[in-house]
């Protein structure tokens, strides 16, 4: 199977329904859970995928462009916007920009490019980023990326299995990092006094003596709820660095990043391709082999049954052969020609076929009765007497 292969320059664009992100619309204080955001961003250009983009600068194709490698991630400053309501915007639109992320989840483990297996579009054309989400919902494959070019790849069904069972397993380690960052009681007891006592210099060099008088102050309501939530989502952000995340950035060194868990989870990833690969593909069986294997032979026709003695024999004849003569018949046998019986089953030496003649000695029995007998033979006849001798 050929799938259009993922380059640097294809668009990410968000379906908004499903990119459902927790949102605060001043002057309500209580958040909304799922809000419909706009989304757009590209594979790797620029600052998009500067830090978690797998770009292989050096593998050009002749339909231009750089091919990207399994895993490849935008990374954070993935622009956001609220569509409904479209204003006033999210107060937690900065918080979005920072921790976003959009990955793609499919590579061809059979071509490999210096960054790993090459990323392909796992619905041909078109392919299926894992989006970040919120703590209401798990991330969801709301990034579309319109993969098109003429460039392919050849694509197993391992690929696409290890590729969904890939995607499946970063949702719900993301989904149960989001919701533990969140919870309430964390916040509360962890981050907001953490918060304070990190900020509180900063705050008070600045006029403000804490958080709370910054959203208070002349800066709106707007700008004061979204500083808030920027600064309590700092240690947050930084505790999620340290951990590592499967979307987003994750430095080297954290837990979930490359070593030691990510490397671990990905070789996982890659036994499920191949094991998928061997169940429909088996390595010991040869692909293009020099002979038929003996299954693929038509299936010999059984021998035909020898002929009874003194019957002729029932093989069909050849061409150019001729069919011996019924007994009898005076039809003569075309010149050259001899019918041969079965290999399987040779005529015996001692008894003529049926074509060969009747000896002359014996006619042919006529069909208009029995046969008459032959008259008995005459009597001989006695000899003269003498005469006697004239006087």
């Amino acid at each position: 199977m050929q799938f259009n292969v993922l380059k640097h320059f294809h668009p990410m664009i968000a379906i908004p329904f499903l990119e459902l992100h927790q949102a605060i619309l001043p002057p309500a204080p209580a958040p909304l859970p799922k809000v419909p955001h706009l989304a757009a961003a590209v594979l790797c250009w620029g600052v998009w995928g500067a830090l978690t983009g797998q770009c292989n600068d050096k593998e050009i194709s002749a339909s231009g462009g750089k091919m990207m490698s399994r895993g490849t991630d935008i990374g954070p400053l993935i622009p956001h916007y609220n569509l409904i309501p479209p204003a006033p915007p999210n107060a937690l639109l900065p918080v979005l920009f920072l921790v976003s992320g959009s990955k793609s989840h499919f590579g061809a483990h059979s071509h490999v490019a210096p960054k790993g297996p090459i990323a392909f579009a796992c619905a041909k054309v078109l392919n299926f980023n894992l989006n970040c989400a919120g703590p209401a919902m798990p991330p969801l494959p709301s990034g579309v990326v319109p993969a098109f070019n003429t460039h392919t790849v050849g694509v197993t069904a391992g690929d696409i299995v290890a590729g969904v069972l890939h995607m499946v397993v970063d949702a719900v380690v993301q989904y149960g990092l989001n919701k533990l960052f969140s919870a309430k009681g964390i916040v509360d007891k962890f981050f907001e006094p953490l918060a304070q006592a990190a900020l509180g210099p900063v705050l008070k060099a600045l006029s403000y003596g804490s958080v709370e008088a910054l959203v208070a102050s002349g800066l709106g309501r707007l700008a004061g709820v979204a500083a808030e939530e920027l600064l309590f989502s700092v240690p947050g952000i930084v505790l999620g660095l340290l951990v590592g995340s499967p979307l987003g950035y994750s430095p080297p060194f954290s837990l979930l990043g490359n070593k030691p868990v990510g490397d671990k989870v990905d070789a996982g990833h890659d036994a499920v391709q191949r094991a998928v690969d061997n169940y429909f593909n088996s390595p010991s069986v040869d692909q293009h082999p020099a002979q038929p294997p003996a299954s693929a032979q038509p299936p010999a026709s059984p021998p035909p049954p020898a002929p009874a003695p003194g019957q002729p024999s029932a093989s069909p004849a050849t061409p150019g052969s001729a069919q011996p003569a019924a007994p009898g018949s005076a039809q003569p046998a075309a010149p050259g020609s001899a019918s041969s019986p079965p290999p399987s089953s040779p005529r015996p030496p001692s008894k003529p076929p049926p074509s060969s003649p009747r000896p002359p000695s014996k006619p042919p029995p006529s069909s208009s009765g029995p046969p008459s007998k032959p008259p008995p033979a005459s009597a001989p006849k006695p000899p003269n007497p003498p005469k006697a001798p004239s006087k």
